[in-house]
């Protein structure tokens, strides 16, 4: 079995992949903030986090759909915080809009206690890293529900 190669940056918020849908080209992941990256006396999740977490949620579905032989890079991120997130338990679900050969568009939504917190767009270039492989099944997705058809 080969070493985890999750980014650092996931593990500290301690990203896992849920559900990877290819027919609905949906994913799902989940975090868990800590106070650590709050202000208000560690009671409001940072805005630049909250956003780390549905960019990273889009960039990875776009990943797995192209087997990793693309990564998106945004060209733009759009966001609108809804409702101040706090420490805990986050969901995140992204979906793609389009995805072209050499640009893609997609959405994420962030959830917590069922309340939506925060929404994003982003439009991506897509740039060809290489050899398809399955990363997040290796890594971050090695529980997930997927979902071929």
């Amino acid at each position: 079995m080969s070493e985890d190669q999750t980014p650092e940056y996931m593990k500290q918020l301690a990203a896992k992949i849920l559900e990877i849908n290819y027919s609905t080209e949906t994913l799902k992941m989940s975090f868990e903030a800590t106070e650590d990256i709050c202000h208000s006396n560690g009671t409001i999740i940072q805005g630049g986090f909250t956003t780390v977490m549905m960019d990273s949620c889009m960039a990875f579905l776009v990943m797995e759909l192209t087997d990793f032989i693309y990564t998106p890079m945004s060209i733009d991120i759009n966001v609108s915080f809804l409702a101040a997130g706090k420490p805990g338990k986050l969901y995140c679900q992204s979906k793609i809009i389009k995805l072209g050969k050499s640009i893609g568009f997609a959405s994420a939504e962030l959830y917590q206690d069922e309340e939506l917190i925060a929404k994003a767009s982003s439009s991506l270039k897509l740039i060809k890293l290489g050899e398809p492989k399955d990363f997040l099944i290796e890594n971050m997705a090695k529980e997930a529900k997927i979902i071929k058809a």
